[in-house]
């Protein structure tokens, strides 16, 4: 079969016009000057080698009207024998496409001449197309073509075809038309007056470039993450059933100093003077109502709006500039750059959150400006330079290689004008073997199977330009794929079947890591975090063969791989981790990345705490700030267990009561009916038993709610006083 599949495609040539095109008689005509090398490349231009042997005094050649600036820029005229450089004279003035130039090359008297004539005019691009036919174990057999278009108007006769591709730029330029260069005239004697030029203003940022403003955001549309001090009150308020004050603090929260300190010492004066003087007694059992019930309603707080964040994000995704988040603060607010800084910070995080690249959003402090409100602005800046390329086709900048090929028919061949050719340009071996590739990033790729695959590595030294791929197994077709751009002697993977053999389950996680401490003010902590995203896979082979397998994954820019699998490939700007299987075989492979972040934190709440008790033990964790908190570390632990210990009594409480209730219904059905005796006295008995339990119930909550104030107090006040050795600088979010 492959040797029928090699000989036709080596036989293989199409006439344009049979596909519905026509040929352009627009070639350069050189009666004396046989064509014989001709190199197609892949940027719109083919290079042309012809060599003639003049008898006469000169060699004229007819240039297609439109092909003389191609014409002129690259053409090269030397003596065989001597490779001395010809002059080449020609008519000046324009001539329109459809005409052509005549352009002649003196050679004098002296005998016959042998000339060289090399230049470069505009041709259809080549395509190339490939096939993979699987071998032995680790083996493939590489065959490529390159199909080349023969629009030039003429034949060519017994030419070697070259193909080829490069990074060098190919443009138009004007040499042909005369260029009249315009003069000012200058008179003397002349009395003039100069007028001034219009002004007019330009915004512009310190870096010369342009500000586009996006869109603005007010403080309440501004998400706040748990722990932060906006919303750490709530926390507080219902904790325990115990209000912890309002207002005081410079977030409008809960201050660690201010009104719930206060509070909290009358609340545990109150509880002292109550027990001293035996005034918390059991009040009747119809009389118990439910601690859940009394517990204090939290105050209701309107969440910020998601989908405003959502859309905001979608649309910062399709931007190429970058953008810069201003804070901006009120005027009756205190210490107004760090309020401001907080807000660019939060939305900046959010954003991360929801899929900007880190790398394009920037966070800083605006402080209060006139008429600016307590939120942030969303300024895109562009340069010049950028906003001169908008409306263009974006360009390659991923940093992939794009290297250099070169391929040429052995011999000679010939293309009619108007046919087309397909040119052997490799037939190999090459090492490779049959792997499955997990891609749920591409657009047509799958987040539930991982496609068949084959690997390979290009064995020649040039690069393999992007085309189709076919694969042969088995003496038969097996599937086909597409392939990017393969540099000299690199490995590619080319998908070309789904057969779901290979099933992920996806699933994935976020958290935050202190990296930094920054400021530390009254219990508010600002922290520069390692915000960490995990992704999660469970590999499942349901082949009863071992297999491989290759997981896809882009690390986007502003991102930092910290955990992953050690074997790994490069593919463009993704990673390749290879999974190994056995048959039957599931593994779980995570893959962790970070980017830093600046969060404000309570240190009154869980996750603040969880956050710096995490902190602590790390090496980089600050000694003296650590030796502090340690202590207040354990009187949070104690303030948990006392909390813990009243949830449980008063749960226990709620059943006393619930008893009381059925006793007491009992009771009076017995009395209804006039029923005395041994039964009533024993549920009289059960009932004042029951009524002591629960006095003695409630004497315990109020002896873990007096505990519970005392430990909250002596926390506040250490949070109040607890400073950083050495503050670092005011964190600014990374640019």
């Amino acid at each position: 079969m492959r040797r029928i599949l090699v000989c036709s495609l080596l036989a293989a040539t199409l006439s344009l016009s049979a596909c519905g095109g026509t040929a352009r008689t627009t070639f350069v005509k050189a009666s004396d000057a046989a064509l014989g090398r001709v190199v197609v490349y892949r940027n719109g231009i083919a290079y042309y080698e012809r060599r003639a042997r003049i008898l006469g005094e000169k060699l004229t050649l007819k240039v297609p009207g439109d092909k003389v600036d191609d014409f002129l820029k690259s053409l090269t005229v030397a003596d065989a024998a001597t490779g001395k450089a010809l002059p080449v004279s020609f008519p000046t003035g324009n001539v329109g496409y459809s005409g052509t130039v005549d352009m002649s090359i003196p050679l004098g008297l002296g005998g016959p001449r042998d000339v060289i004539l090399t230049y470069v005019t505009e041709a259809p691009a080549w395509k190339p197309s490939y096939r993979l036919v699987l071998g032995e174990s680790g083996k493939v057999n590489l065959q490529g073509w390159a199909i080349v278009d023969n629009t030039s108007g003429e034949d060519w006769q017994a030419v070697r075809v070259g193909v080829g591709s490069s990074s060098a730029l190919s443009f138009r330029f004007d040499l042909h038309s005369v260029r009249l260069v315009h003069r000012e005239t200058l008179r003397s004697h002349d009395t003039f007056a100069k007028a001034p030029p219009l002004g007019g203003s330009v915004v512009r940022d310190a870096s010369g470039g342009e500000e586009l403003v996006l869109g603005n955001l007010a403080d309440k549309d501004i998400p706040r993450p748990a722990g932060h001090p906006d919303t750490a009150g709530e926390y507080w308020r219902d904790e325990a059933g115990v209000h912890g004050g309002g207002g005081g603090g410079k977030y409008g929260a809960t201050s660690t100093g201010g009104g719930g300190r206060g509070l909290a010492r009358a609340e545990v004066q109150k509880y002292k003077h109550a027990k001293k003087s035996g005034g918390w007694r059991s009040p009747p059992a119809e009389a118990h109502v439910s601690a859940q019930a009394a517990r204090p309603a939290p105050r209701e707080q309107a969440p910020a709006d998601d989908s405003r964040v959502q859309a905001l994000a979608d649309q910062l995704k399709n931007r190429r500039g970058r953008i810069l988040i201003e804070g901006y603060a009120d005027p009756n607010e205190s210490d107004a750059p760090a309020r401001a800084l907080d807000r660019a910070n939060n939305l900046r995080n959010q954003l991360i959150m929801k899929g900007v690249p880190p790398a394009q959003v920037a966070a800083v402090s605006r402080g209060v400006q006139a008429g600016q409100r307590a939120g942030v602005r969303l300024v895109e800046q562009t340069t010049p330079a950028a906003e001169a390329e908008k409306g263009k086709p974006e360009r390659e900048e991923s940093g992939t290689p794009v290297g250099e090929s070169h391929f040429e028919s052995k011999s000679a061949m010939t293309v009619g004008r108007g046919s087309s050719a397909m040119v052997s340009i490799v037939h190999t071996d090459a090492a490779g073997d049959v792997v499955y590739l997990y891609d749920a990033e591409s657009p047509a790729g799958s987040a539930r199977f991982a496609f068949k695959a084959v690997r390979f590595r290009n064995p020649t030294g040039s690069t393999l330009e992007t085309g189709p791929v076919t694969v042969y197994g088995e003496g038969r077709f097996i599937g086909e794929g597409l392939t990017e751009s393969i540099p000299p002697h690199q490995t590619a993977v080319i998908p070309f079947a789904l057969d779901r053999q290979v099933m992920v389950d996806r699933d994935g996680s976020s958290t935050d890591r202190i990296s930094q401490l920054v400021k530390l003010h009254r219990g508010v902590l600002t922290a520069e975090v390692q915000h960490v995203r995990l992704t999660r896979l469970k590999v499942t082979n349901r082949l009863h063969t071992p297999v491989t397998v290759l997981v896809r994954h882009t690390v986007r820019k502003g991102w930092q791989l910290t955990r992953a699998p050690k074997t790994a490939e490069q593919l463009g700007e993704a990673r390749l981790f290879e999974v190994l299987l056995a048959a039957g075989q599931t593994r779980t492979l995570e893959i962790e990345e970070a980017t830093p972040m600046v969060r404000t934190l309570d240190l009154r709440t869980p996750i603040g705490i969880d956050l710096v008790r995490v902190y602590l033990a790390t090496p980089k964790a600050d000694q003296a700030f650590g030796q502090a908190m340690e202590k207040l570390l354990k009187l949070h632990a104690e303030l948990s267990q006392h909390q813990e210990s009243i949830e449980s009594l008063r749960q226990r409480g709620d059943e006393y009561r619930q008893r009381l209730d059925e006793l007491h219904f009992q009771i009076l059905s017995l009395q209804a009916v006039k029923a005395k005796g041994t039964l009533m006295g024993h549920l009289q008995t059960k009932m004042k038993e029951i009524s002591q339990k629960v006095q003695a119930n409630t004497i315990a909550i109020v002896d873990h709610q007096e505990k519970l104030m005392v430990a909250r107090v002596r926390f506040h006040d250490g949070l109040a006083e607890l400073t950083l050795a050495k503050p670092a600088k005011r964190a600014v979010a990374a640019k």
